[in-house]
């Protein structure tokens, strides 16, 4: 399903209450966050029930959507706790909830049926086909697999019945859709229930086979404009309230002039983080030599040397 409005949805991420204004003050049209429990970043900040209120209030005087993460994998046990901490946001009054587990959206369905849905990138949507059974479990949106290239994004968004959102700019896991059990199974940390260790960034024989760049379409904004897109999405619920504004104003100025990042902008998305540099990742067909990196005593020091976000 194309976009009604003339822009995607710039989406920010905000592991904190001072990264929240942060992405605010760079222009975010929507921010995403996770609560207290049932999210995939159970080492960011996060929000209590009163912080989540209170950022729920900010965000409606701004004019700003705020969606929460409940994107872990649920355990039978836990649905009774899920549906009430789901109602109690519902209560607050967040734009939607973003969602993982196929079981927790039929629940959400049954039980919450005014709580907009959000498919996750965790649910490998990577297909029509996925997108329209996303449809039917009563999502409102799917965000795509960050494996898709540009022509099957645009043909999933052509064709579908619910709005498509796609990663733009941040880290991306080696993983397909971020499923990995690595973690899991080195360390007894799950990814898919918010504690993710990152043994994929750790050195093997010396070298960093597996450790990604962080992903950057600077270069291919008017594209991802042209692909008919609901929402675009920056990644980064573990970064700095910095690093959250400068990559935001950054793509806020390139979707509102329509145009590609400058070298002087690319430059400038690097220094606030990189690591050995950014890649396209699969968005153009094909897997560019070397897609990995790591985060360099250089790339630290370009972050260090750039000054705060103006942000109280």
């Amino acid at each position: 399903m194309k976009r009604t409005n003339k822009l995607p949805e710039l989406l920010a991420p905000a592991g904190s209450p001072d990264a929240l204004r942060a992405a605010i003050e760079g222009g975010a049209d929507a921010v995403y966050l996770g609560g207290s429990g049932f999210n995939a970043r159970a080492g960011a900040v996060n929000f209590g029930e009163e912080q989540m209120a209170d950022a729920a209030a900010l965000c409606r005087m701004y004019g700003v959507s705020l969606y929460v993460t409940l994107n872990t994998l649920l355990y039978d046990r836990e649905c009774e706790a899920f549906l009430r901490y789901a109602a109690t946001l519902y209560e607050i009054g967040v734009d939607a909830a973003i969602v993982a587990d196929f079981g927790a959206m039929r629940l959400l369905r049954t039980y919450l049926p005014g709580l907009p849905v959000h498919a996750s990138t965790q649910a490998s949507v990577h297909s029509l086909a996925g997108a329209e059974a996303a449809a039917r479990m009563g999502c409102r949106r799917v965000v795509l697999a960050r494996e898709l290239p540009l022509a099957e994004i645009a043909a999933i968004t052509a064709a579908a019945s619910i709005e498509t959102e796609v990663f733009l700019h941040g880290a991306l896991c080696v993983s397909h859709s971020g499923q990995c059990l690595f973690s899991s199974l080195v360390g007894g940390r799950s990814a898919n229930r918010g504690e993710c260790a990152q043994p994929c960034r750790l050195p093997y024989n010396g070298t960093y086979p597996i450790s990604l760049r962080d992903l950057s379409l600077a270069p291919h904004v008017p594209a991802l404009i042209g692909a008919g897109v609901a929402s675009l999405k920056i990644e980064g619920r573990m970064k700095s309230p910095a690093y959250v504004y400068g990559v935001t104003s950054i793509y806020r100025r390139l979707l509102d002039e329509g145009r590609a990042a400058t070298a002087e902008e690319n430059r400038r998305l690097a220094a606030l983080f990189s690591r050995s540099g950014f890649t396209v990742g699969y968005f153009c067909g094909k897997c560019e030599r070397p897609m990995t990196g790591v985060r360099s005593g250089e790339d630290k020091s370009a972050s260090r040397a750039l000054p705060p976000p103006p942000v109280g």
